[in-house]
């Protein structure tokens, strides 16, 4: 399933490798959800050794490297269509993002119908309308992932250099990163943004980061946070550090895989199937939480099989 080789520089960044790393991203961004929603005390067994893990942070890191690789597959497909950005080309992405969503809630209804009928209100409502998630989850990810490709598609459809094109989407997320944390937003609103105009810069100098050393960036990238850790922590550079640790880490070791592959290709299905599972499903295993997070992983797994397939 996974061995370890060196890969070609003509491999730097190949589809195979992003949807099998987007899938990792998820399954860190699932159990970061796990441990973060877990109960701290009352009659629950929870490992100290797992505190090692600082699984508190996997969440965050997550999406720095989902967003970056969001970025990069973006620009890629848009670079691609230059001058051929249709109506039927941006509907197709925009069903791609919504279509997830609308899925979430159909099955957050049933699943509150047969668990926990107390919860279902006419509240349910207007979180769907605020393109929530039950029971009041901002869903930041999502409604940022929305904000970005909307700007990044604009970008596209009008005559510009492709350096013009990147660096105004720069200066659409710092500005947004900026003005987001003026207005005393949770960090979690932008601490990873930065990651998808980075993803995008990539694609127009890939053949440069691709002549880098895997081996000498990892290297550099690990020191970094190290450091950063250690003297000053920041959590934005911590985000960036770890994704270029990630970008280049599956350019040493192969992580191709057909599940973790299944799970990028529809990641935003298993972020949103992940709710109804850890929330509902699998309360009943709470006393336990090594066994409510293998638990969550294989519901969420086969609850997002099961939408993919039938809806």
């Amino acid at each position: 399933m996974f061995h370890f080789l060196c890969t070609k520089k003509s491999d730097f960044l190949n589809p195979q490798g992003t949807y099998s790393l987007r899938g990792v991203a998820m399954l860190m961004i699932i159990l970061s959800h796990a441990h973060n929603g877990y109960p701290v005390s009352g009659d629950v067994y929870f490992p100290s050794w797992l505190n090692l893990l600082h699984m508190e942070f996997w969440g965050g890191m997550g999406v720095a490297v989902f967003l970056f690789l969001s970025g990069y597959g973006m620009t890629l497909s848009l670079s691609k269509r230059e001058g051929d950005i249709n109506r039927q080309y941006v509907t197709g992405k925009l069903r791609r993002l919504l279509e997830p969503f609308l899925i979430y809630w159909l099955v957050e209804i049933i699943v509150l119908l047969i668990f926990n009928r107390a919860d279902f209100s006419w509240h349910l409502l207007e979180e769907f309308l605020t393109l929530s998630i039950h029971p009041d989850v901002e869903n930041w990810f999502f409604k940022v992932i929305i904000g970005i490709y909307i700007v990044t598609i604009l970008l596209y459809t009008v005559k510009l250099r492709q350096s013009v094109r990147i660096g105004l989407l720069f200066l659409f997320v710092v500005a947004y990163l900026f003005a987001m944390r003026s207005a005393g937003f949770g960090s979690w609103w932008y601490n990873t943004v930065l990651c998808f105009p980075i993803g995008a810069f990539v694609v127009y100098r890939k053949e440069w980061f691709a002549k880098l050393s895997p081996i000498l960036m990892m290297f550099l990238s690990f020191l970094l946070i190290v450091l950063i850790s250690a003297v000053h922590f920041n959590d934005i550079a911590l985000h960036l550090l770890f994704t270029c640790f990630c970008v280049y880490a599956i350019s040493v070791v192969n992580i191709n895989n057909r599940w973790l592959y299944y799970i990028g290709y529809n990641s935003l299905v298993f972020y949103f199937m992940e709710c109804p599972v850890l929330d509902e499903i699998m309360k009943f295993s709470y006393s336990n939480f090594p066994s409510y997070c293998l638990l969550s992983l294989i519901g969420t797994y086969l609850l997002s099989w099961i939408c993919v397939k039938f809806i």
